[in-house]
């Protein structure tokens, strides 16, 4: 099933997570880009002959940011591209917006004010039961925006790039035909049950039998002694931007309009102490604002005093001290900008403070080393077991293990059923043939084998009326895949030429 990642993983884990990204992040030659929304005029790369500095990429990130929170999913996926995770989908996504804007340039394709206008009207992010609701989006516009950096124009102009892309899609698009075959195999493929049982292997069983002497685990630190580290510390000044408890109890308008004064002022106090030379405390001062002191904390363990201030952590870790003060970071009530006041930097662990760490860390490979023996030792000896006539549950158990039973299901409700490594058992049961076993298959507790007892097909009736539900679904989708491949090859023409910078 060649086209299964593509369907079900990309979708659920690519563009979910996406919506997720904490920060302004953009991992750059194996160092993270530390500086905020005035971020210089430092050369990132050339495009087109068009030179692309610091500050255009995190301006493109935080436009990434608004598409993917706003719910712009054809945007965002299409530009994302074929990612296999979120630091390459929003390399893919910048990248690709330079090369779509001078394509659909070349192409000709411009919406017209009243597709943008319908195109608002139905973004995810503007919708109260299913209605589009202008207070909604006022309030982003207001009290949203101004905290990135953006006015009312950023959200016409993302709202017309995904007019745009659906555009030039359908333009690709045409070009591509939709055999009766391949829509029939297709339906078959994603609505055929599958009747599947699953043996899993525990590596934390293994880990208990595992002893480990001091001996041992003196020889692995000795060893690797630069691995075994404290975690930097950091606190941070917090300038806040928050409502009154008054101002709190506000509703609808009033609520925004409060939020959005906050917001011009924090965002005007963010460029003033953007320069690492700009004293914090004095700034804050003039602009009011009160400032308050974080205890010492790592990036794993926030100070839980903090968690009105979700980003707490990412953020604070990016600071330093050419670039010591944030961008403005959204809390529940207000707006916060941070200054590093103080860290301890990571230090070499004594042998007595690291050696829980080693033990545990002995273990854990002692435990996948054997862990990949038992699993071929439970596989040979349950497939012994199936030779002999045993059913998979007796064969499982008389090689020490325990079959589990999944409710039978096609691809298509897949994601309905709540069951642990739903997607690594997907993986492992498509191309499986009636009594076979997967090979094993490494999950975050151990692994898993997958035994197909049956498939149950789908009947010529159902298929015959499945075809035409998935008609549009599957077109759209070949579409997507053609517009998706033509902009890879669109891209190797863009004279593409990234600066090569050392980690900072």
């Amino acid at each position: 099933m060649p086209n299964l990642f593509h369907k079900y993983q990309q979708p659920i884990l690519i563009f979910i997570t996406l919506v997720i990204i904490a920060g302004f992040i953009l991992f750059w030659n194996g160092s993270m880009m530390t500086h905020g929304v005035l971020g210089g005029g430092n050369k990132v790369a050339s495009i087109y002959g068009m030179t692309v500095s610091d500050s255009d990429i995190q301006r493109d990130v935080r436009k990434f940011q608004i598409a993917a929170g706003l719910g712009l999913n054809e945007l965002v996926q299409s530009l994302a591209g074929n990612a296999e995770n979120q630091q390459q989908a929003l390399e893919n996504y910048i990248w690709n917006a330079y090369v779509f804007d001078h394509e659909a340039d070349a192409l000709q394709v411009f919406p017209t004010d009243s597709e943008v206008q319908e195109e608002l009207a139905r973004v995810p992010g503007f919708q109260t039961n299913g209605q589009f609701d202008p207070v909604k989006l006022t309030d982003f516009v207001q009290s949203r925006l101004p905290s990135l950096g953006f006015t009312d124009a950023v959200v016409d102009e993302l709202v017309r790039d995904q007019v745009r892309v659906r555009k030039v899609t359908e333009l690709i698009g045409a070009t591509v035909a939709l055999s009766p075959s391949e829509l029939q195999n297709r339906f078959m493929e994603d609505n055929e049950k599958m009747d599947i049982s699953v043996v899993r292997l525990n590596t934390s069983d293994l880990e208990k039998s595992i002893d480990v002497s001091d001996d041992q685990a003196r020889k692995v630190y000795d060893a690797h002694k630069d691995v075994y580290r404290s975690d930097e510390q950091r606190k941070v000044d917090i300038a806040s931007f928050e409502l009154s408890d008054a101002q709190k109890e506000l509703k609808g308008k009033d609520r925004t309009d409060a939020l959005q004064k906050l917001g011009n002022d924090a965002w005007a106090f963010a460029q003033a102490v953007v320069d690492k030379n700009a004293n914090f405390a004095d700034a804050a001062k003039k602009y009011g604002t009160p400032v308050s002191t974080s205890a010492l904390f790592t990036a794993a363990q926030p100070d839980p005093a903090l968690q009105k201030i979700p980003a707490l952590a990412t953020n604070a870790f990016k600071l330093s001290s050419d670039y010591p003060s944030s961008d403005v970071l959204e809390g529940l009530n207000g707006y916060y900008v941070l200054h590093l006041a103080g860290s301890v930097p990571s230090r070499p662990l004594t042998f007595e403070e690291a050696k829980a760490q080693v033990i545990e860390q002995i273990r854990k490979d002692q435990a996948g080393q054997m862990m990949q023996t038992k699993a071929n030792d439970v596989r040979n000896r349950i497939q012994a077991g199936l030779k002999a006539g045993k059913s998979f549950a007796d064969a499982a158990l008389a090689a020490g293990a325990q079959a589990e039973t999944v409710p039978p299901f096609s691809l298509a409700e897949a994601s309905k059923l709540d069951v642990p490594d739903m997607q690594a058992i997907i993986r492992s049961s498509v191309g499986l043939g009636d009594g076979q076993i997967s090979e094993f298959v490494a999950t975050q507790a151990g692994g898993l084998f997958v035994y197909m007892n049956g498939h149950e097909a789908v009947g010529k009736d159902e298929v015959a009326v499945g075809e035409d539900s998935i008609r549009t679904q599957f077109a759209r989708q070949k579409e997507v895949e053609a517009f998706v491949e033509w902009l890879r090859l669109r891209k190797e023409t863009a004279r593409l030429q990234i600066v090569q910078r050392s980690a900072e």
